[in-house]
């Protein structure tokens, strides 16, 4: 990693001039805490309106980064904290040693409770004891992952939990035993908390739901409003953030009727729920070292894996969004995923600030007295969190595993910054590279950024004076633009297994998250016109899909492809029922020019049934009514033209 050589030079003077490394009985405990998929402004202390008094608790006793990053996705996180690597989740373990074999190795005791998510067993990686989930996700009430069991201790089978069972309440119950046990032998604890909260599905106790329900009447786009005024307020971000306006995935909630708008509310008080049980949890952490007398010596630290979720949101069924019900499947639209993130655009999944800016809070009274509140702007990565876990245990990176010779660290430790709060901005991460699948490539390099979604062509952003990535500078820069792909790709050929698919040349790209989403079940898709989350689309536009395949009609009679509105989920308002022998059968695109004239300021979307078209002789999945839907908005009425006329609305075939 490349850094400036005078903030490197003071870096290296702050770490010499740290004390020796620490004895064991000088060696603090480490509590660390993962939330999933939590956004950046959602806690209390961020500026969410969630009631997270002990995380705030925790806040105003401690120390809050506002410019912490992670990678696109759960899993490529927690193999980063695990290995001190960045890159991609299926290399990094060949790179270097999990930093709990080498914890356990410098004495202490090493548990995790909760979500794995990683190759193998945490044991394998260094953890004495593991009780939790080595997959993605769970039902929090039932502990099954796709109707299988999940839940398991160590290396056992897994079993059936106990009833009344709660995934996040199960894992603090272990957490606790495992520090208990610690003392127990006398050693300083490495525990490591990995709630499935609040991941979808979204499973809350009751009392924890139904307290949100007119919390979120007012609507994903007055509540980011608020969120943002409050985080300004606070000092965690300036005026500099500009805040995005909502773009056609977001449906607005004037446009929904009271009846969607009241089930909208409740998806989102789900999420509230569950997330207001995690902290509730947490409390019962931290009074358990505070009732052990273990504060002072503990370092706390608490971190989401990656930003806000992007999820459409079930459009017509509503029958399962039930959060205290074994076997639902509540989760949010991706409407309270464009709040979640305040200020940033985008989610998880894609290496824009709204999939990798996450909270980061840190207590420990041994070290942080005097800076309790405190909110620090210095760029940090989760790798820096290996090396900062070496450092507190006194423990050295090795250069070799046996014959295999390890790569160096990613990441800096913390422990200059929590010294020295003065230190410059860039002084401990001045570059960050991501590259997640197709969805999530980026590269930070001093006060620049570019980034990549569905190997779209490069976005370049001045993020010292835009942070939240309101401006793309690529046309006005070509010249930082040139460096910053050089750089990219000069560190993906020399750290990481490249595929070809990151060799070829940048794609025709369209806006839209869910322009990926697409693509996942049509491999083939390459645009629609309008494009995917077009803004302000004629009202006398014709509609087409692209394919790099020919299409075929065979065994597509009575598959739809239909057109709605954004406020009136249920009625049609144009649908289309393409047959064998369609003109446009052998081509590589199909167009209808039948579309009504379309209402000004409205978005509308599409869905279509499984197989309505074949491309390239395989079916194509249906644009459904959860994460696959294809939108865009039209624009105002223009005076002297007919788009101010009523829609006339031909009768569904």
């Amino acid at each position: 990693m490349l850094r400036s050589l005078p903030l490197l030079v003071g870096i290296l003077l702050l770490v010499v001039s740290v004390e020796p490394k620490a004895s064991a009985a000088d060696k603090p405990n480490v509590l660390l805490i993962i939330a999933d998929d939590v956004g950046y402004s959602d806690l209390g202390c961020y500026g969410g309106e969630i009631d997270t008094p002990h995380l705030d608790r925790l806040a105003s006793e401690g120390v809050r980064f506002s410019e912490f990053h992670v990678n696109p996705m759960c899993v490529v996180t927690r193999t980063s904290l695990m290995t001190g690597h960045t890159h991609t989740q299926s290399d990094n373990y060949r790179r270097s040693l999990p930093v709990a074999r080498l914890l356990k190795k410098a004495g202490y005791a090493t548990s995790l409770a909760g979500k794995w998510h990683q190759p193998g067993n945490p044991m394998d990686a260094g953890f004495e004891s593991f009780y939790g989930f080595l997959g993605g996700a769970i039902d929090s009430w039932t502990g099954m992952e796709n109707g299988n069991l999940a839940i398991q201790t160590d290396r056992d089978s897994p079993k059936p939990v106990s009833e009344g069972w709660y995934s996040s309440d199960a894992f603090t119950d272990r957490a606790i035993e495992e520090i208990e046990s610690a003392q127990t032998q006398g050693k300083p604890f490495f525990t490591l908390v990995s709630f499935n909260a609040p991941h979808t599905p979204l499973h809350a106790p009751r009392e924890n739901v139904e307290k949100y329900y007119e919390r979120y009447r007012a609507g994903w786009e007055r509540l980011r409003r608020d969120r943002y005024d409050r985080m300004i307020a606070m000092g965690l971000i300036d005026e500099r953030y500009v805040m995005s306006e909502p773009d056609a995935e977001v449906r607005r909630w004037e446009e929904l009727p009271a009846s969607i708008q009241s089930q909208e509310s409740r998806r989102m008080a789900a999420y509230a729920g569950m997330l207001d049980r995690l902290d509730w949890n947490v409390g019962r952490l931290l009074q358990h070292l505070s009732d052990q007398g273990l504060d002072e010596d503990t370092i706390v630290i608490f971190m989401a894996d990656n930003g806000g979720a992007y999820s459409n949101g079930n459009i017509h069924t509503y029958d399962q969004q039930i959060p205290w019900a074994p076997g639902s499947n509540a989760f949010v639209s991706n409407g309270w995923s464009y709040l979640k993130n305040t200020p940033f655009r985008w989610y998880k999944s894609c290496a824009q600030e709204g999939g990798v800016s996450v909270p980061l809070i840190m207590r420990w009274p041994a070290q942080l007295s005097g800076q309790e509140g405190a909110i620090r702007k210095q760029r940090l990565h989760v790798t820096d969190l290996y090396p900062t876990l070496l450092e507190l245990a006194g423990a050295e990176y090795p250069t070799h595993d046996g014959d295999r010779k390890l790569e160096p660290l990613y990441g800096s430790s913390l422990l200059p910054l929590l010294r020295n709060p003065d230190l410059p901005e860039l002084a401990i991460h001045d570059e960050m590279f991501w590259c997640f699948n197709q969805t999530g490539k980026a590269l930070t390099k001093g006060n620049w950024k570019i980034s990549s979604i569905s190997d779209g062509p490069w976005r370049l952003y001045d993020i010292q004076n835009d942070p939240a990535e309101a401006q793309d500078l690529a046309v006005e820069r070509p010249d930082v633009l040139t460096v910053m792909s050089d750089a990219w790709f000069q560190f993906a050929r020399e750290h990481t297994t490249m595929p070809a698919s990151w060799r070829s040349p940048l794609k025709e790209y369209q806006e839209g998250w869910g322009y990926h989403r697409i693509r996942m079940i049509m491999p083939a898709y390459v645009r629609a016109v309008p494009a995917m989350s077009a803004m302000d689309v004629p009202c006398d536009t014709d509609l087409s899909f692209h394919f790099s395949k020919p299409i075929q009609f065979a065994n597509s009679t009575g598959k739809t492809l239909r057109l709605y509105e954004a406020g009136d989920t249920q009625t049609v308002v144009w649908q289309a029922d393409p047959e064998p022998g369609h003109p446009d059968e052998g081509t590589s695109q199909i167009t209808f020019n039948n579309l009504p004239r379309l209402k000004p300021n409205t978005t509308y979307f599409a869905l279509s049934d499984p197989g309505w078209i074949t491309v390239g002789n395989q079916p194509v999945g249906g644009l459904n009514d959860g994460a696959f839907w294809y939108r865009f908005r039209t624009g105002p009425a223009r005076p002297g033209l007919l788009d101010g006329l009523p829609v006339q609305r031909p009768l569904p075939r």
